[in-house]
């Protein structure tokens, strides 16, 4: 997996490329760490160059959604392919998560709320 991020005036985005596992628990915890401490009202999770996902890599972002909510941030994931998507539902996370179809509605979303 590859991780990236770009800082933007009101999000903090991280961008995913390649397969979300748990292997990559510490790369995922060390840049949600520094997307709360931009202090950027909102964190954008780009998926558009996401292949595949597992549940335990995506337990990383749920473990910091309690923190994320406290301190009034916003997480919003975007650009799922068909594939990411489903596990995303079959995992129920698309009732407990903001996933936004793409970047123009979860940015103008993460600004508006």
């Amino acid at each position: 997996m590859e991780l990236y991020h770009e800082i933007r005036e009101k999000a903090y985005i991280i961008i995913l490329a390649g397969s979300l596992d748990g292997y990559h628990a510490g790369e995922i915890t060390n840049m949600l760490n520094k997307a709360i401490k931009s202090r950027k009202k909102n964190i954008l999770v780009d998926c558009s160059k996401l292949i595949t996902v597992s549940s335990s890599g995506m337990g990383i972002f749920l473990s910091y959604l309690p923190g994320i909510k406290v301190k009034q941030m916003n997480l919003i994931f975007f650009g799922m392919n068909a594939g990411v998507r489903k596990v995303f539902t079959l995992l129920g996370l698309d009732t407990i998560l903001n996933i936004q179809d793409n970047i123009p509605e979860a940015y103008y979303n993460a600004a508006h709320s």
